[in-house]
């Protein structure tokens, strides 16, 4: 039995209640009335008539009960079904708020994980950044020494050469003042010698001399700035 079967029920009986407790009472209502009186036919026919219109008047409350009950049963079950969809969207919505929520918390997590390892990093580059700034200038210094020493060496070299070029001439010179002496000292020379020559000779010994102790000076010096350079 379906529920407005249900509610049409208690009506029908209230309205067949009604009815017959208006045939009951009018029937009691005429019985008294024969007792005193003789029938009056017409008074019956009009009372009958004005229970019939009564009777009329609630089949038609009943009628209009009955399709406001129907309406408000078709309301009830289009909110319900309404309210239904709205709960199983909300729902829905809610499961998805979830799952983006856990996704976001995940993402959050992984961030902070790439955060401390962003600053672990950070920290060693940090440090060999100052490794390699301190080596750097310490390779600067190395570079700017090397530079000063391979400066230093090409100038020695270039003395050592200047040294030696003169050491050659003054060796020749001397060669030439030795021979002319040697005549001279002889005595039986044919050229034109006298002790001039000598003297010559012996000055230009003396500066071959001098020039031979700058050359290994220069050469000692030489020597040491090579072995420093080879070092580095």
């Amino acid at each position: 039995m379906s529920t407005m079967a249900t509610r049409k029920t208690p009506l029908l009986f209230s309205l067949f209640a009604l009815v017959v407790g208006g045939a009951i009472g009018y029937g009691i209502g005429v019985k008294a009335e024969q007792s005193t009186s003789a029938p009056n036919l017409q008074a019956c026919q009009q009372h009958l008539q004005s229970q019939t219109e009564r009777l009329d008047q609630r089949a038609e409350q009943y009628q209009a009960l009955v399709t406001s009950n129907e309406q408000q049963s078709q309301q009830l079950a289009q909110t319900t079904k309404d309210l239904t969809a709205i709960t199983e969207q909300m729902e829905k919505q809610k499961a998805d708020f979830a799952e983006q929520l856990a996704l976001l918390d995940q993402k959050k997590q992984q961030l902070s994980v790439n955060q401390k390892k962003l600053e672990v990093t950070k920290k060693k580059l940090d440090t060999e950044v100052v490794k390699l700034k301190t080596t750097t200038t310490k390779q600067q210094v190395v570079i700017d020494k090397s530079q000063q020493y391979f400066k230093r060496q090409a100038e020695m070299q270039a003395n050592v050469k200047e040294t030696q070029a003169s050491v050659s001439e003054l060796n020749q010179a001397a060669k030439g003042f030795k021979k002319a002496c040697d005549e001279f000292k002889s005595g039986n020379s044919w050229n034109w010698v006298s002790k001039k020559d000598c003297d010559n000779y012996d000055q230009q010994m003396k500066l071959l001399k001098e020039k031979q102790a700058v050359l290994v000076t220069q050469q000692q010096a030489l020597a040491a700035i090579n072995v420093e350079i080879g070092k580095k």
